[in-house]
Parts: C-alpha cells; structure tokens; sequence
C-alpha cells in the first residue's frame, strides 16, 4: 500500500471527526450544500477529506458513514478512474489553476453521470485560481447541476475572492491539541523517530510532521532556521538562506520566518522562556537580544514591523498572480538582516 493509500485509509484523522460526521449527517438527510470550501493549514489533510468524502458520495453501499471500498464504484474511486469524479489542481510547474481547466470542470459537472450517482469536482490549492478561473468558476457556483457537488481546497481562504466564498459552505479546520496530534503521529513513525521534535518542528500539523519524518526536509529546516538567526549576527548569507527556502518551499520558508518572529516578540515582551534545548541558535539568539543594546521595545518594534511584512509575503505567495518567489524571499531576508535589534556581530 502506498504512502498516500495508507493516510487515505484513516480519513477521517481524529481532528476531522466532528467535520465528517457533520457532512455525513447532511448526506444522509439530502441536505449537502452544492459547493464546500475545506480550508486550513496544509498540514491537517485537507486534500485527504476532500478525497475522502468523494468516495463516501460515490459509493454504492456505504455502511456506518463510510465507503464500503468494496463496490465498483470504490474500486474505480481507489484506482483514481472514477469518471464522475474529476480532480483540479496547478499542472506540471504552473502555480495556478487556470481558466481551461475550470471551464472543464464546469463542462464535467453539467455531463450526465456515468454511474447514475452524483458528479463530483476536487479543487486543490484553489486559492491559485487565476482572475479568469475564478469567474468561470463563479458562474458554476451561481448556476449549480443538480446532484453535482464542488470541493474547493484551500490554505489561504483570505486569497479567494469574497463572492467565491459567499457562494461555499466552509469547513474550517483547526490543528488539534499538541497532546491529541502527538498522539496520532507516535502510531505512524519508527520507534526511533522524536515526534515532539518533528511535531513542534511542523508547527503541530500532524500531517506535516509525517512529512518531515520521511525525507530530509527536517534537517533542511533546521539549517534554514540556524542560518536565519546567524543571519542577524552576520555570520550567514542571504544567498544561503535563499536556497534552503527554495527547498523548503517558499510559502513554508516563510511560515517559519513568521513563527521565529513572533517567538522573539513573545520572549522579549514576556521575558517567557518558550525554546527548548532543540533549538539552541534560537536559544542563544534570545540570550543575545536580551543583552543587546537597543530595548525590548525597540526590537519588538521592529520585529512586528518585520512580521507584518513576512504576512504580506505570504499572501503575495498564495495569490494567483505571476510572480518571483525567490525575490520575495531575498526581500524578506534583506529586511530581517537589518532589523535595528542592537546585537552585537
């Protein structure tokens, strides 16, 4: 069994329970709505609900708010060649989901059903809509086929345009609690995996967590964190901050930015001792601002004039215009290096 085949398989994941059996309620009452927008972090397993749910629609026999995984319908659904269902996301190195394959989907839903069920769309990453896909889209959702339902998967529902989401029932997820997520990873990972280090690594996204487990993304992480605090001192460069972003992937690059950010204000303003010993550049990093020569409220200042920033690179990078993710980044990495904290290099 696959990787992806083994998540799928425990959908619904304890924070999605109560989602689920909302949805499914609806199922069974005839009371879905045509359109679901499911947003939250990356991390939850959106993509894996939405997924999910599509084969519970499609199922001929669903027993106790699942798929039977024994029908026709499921078999076609677990090999992906179910032909009313029809997944979109960004293709090949395109960051946006464009006007053509919205316009398919739309074509898709108005078909008649193959199986006589329902007809099903998945949007991924559909806040990288493109302006035209979005109003196409717009159209479907104002004029929805009967028995037809769209499931527009999102990380950044503020990225979406209003009427989009004026016009879909939103499902928002929520990371659970640090002891609850704990808990799930530690069934997933080798007796020799650390899951608080990866879970606190993933900012408590679970699915994340896994992620980091699995590849070398973990020590890429902790370099690109190392490197962005030797940054404020001068003994890293931008160039090599810029790189491991890359790796990482931008928008993920800049998340940890924001969370190292808000961990300086928190600390300074508090005085809160919030590191572990995992994180000893950052714990020095602390330890240096708290002997610097600027104030507190100096340096808090500038950090959240920094955060500030690194939001708006954010919803820079989730937005479906044609940009440079690399010069956001050396923009946010230029500010960070200059910030006024008075350290001494």
């Amino acid at each position: 069994m696959s990787n992806h085949d083994h998540l799928l398989s425990q959908v619904p994941f304890p924070w999605q329970d109560a989602h689920w059996r909302r949805l499914d309620r609806l199922r069974i009452n005839n009371q879905l709505a045509h359109a679901y927008l499911i947003a939250g972090s990356a991390g939850l397993g959106l993509r894996f609900f939405a997924e999910k749910f599509a084969h519970l629609l499609l199922c001929a026999q669903p027993e106790a708010g699942r798929a039977c995984a024994e029908c026709k319908q499921c078999v076609l659904s677990a090999n992906n060649q179910h032909p009313d269902l029809l997944r979109v996301r960004p293709e090949g190195t395109s960051r946006v989901v464009k006007v053509e394959q919205i316009r398919e989907a739309s074509e898709f839903l108005s078909m008649t059903s193959h199986a006589g069920g329902p007809k099903i769309v998945i949007i991924e990453h559909s806040h990288q809509m493109n302006a035209s896909a979005a109003n196409a889209l717009l159209k479907t959702l104002e004029e929805p086929n009967p028995d037809s339902y769209l499931l527009l998967v999102t990380e950044s529902i503020s990225s979406m345009m209003a009427t989009i989401r004026s016009r879909c029932q939103r499902l928002q997820f929520e990371a659970p609690r640090f002891d609850e997520s704990l808990e799930w990873l530690q069934g997933q990972l080798l007796d020799n995996e650390d899951g608080v280090k990866l879970l606190v690594a993933a900012d408590n996204q679970p699915l994340k967590a896994l992620e980091l487990a699995s590849s070398d993304a973990y020590e890429v992480q902790q370099s690109f964190i190392a490197n962005v605090c030797d940054l404020l001192t001068g003994h890293s460069s931008i160039r090599q901050c810029v790189t491991q972003a890359a790796k990482l992937g931008e928008p993920v690059a800049v998340g940890y930015l924001l969370n190292l950010a808000a961990l300086l204000v928190k600390s300074g303003v508090t005085g809160a001792t919030v590191i572990t010993a995992e994180d000893p550049r950052v714990s020095r990093l602390i330890r240096a601002l708290d002997q610097a020569e600027h104030s507190s409220k100096a340096q808090a200042e500038g950090l959240l004039r920094f955060y500030q920033s690194a939001l708006d690179g954010r919803q820079q990078l989730a937005s479906s215009t044609n940009l440079n993710p690399q010069l956001i980044m050396e923009s946010l990495l230029r500010q960070w290096a200059r910030l006024p904290l008075g350290l001494r290099t």
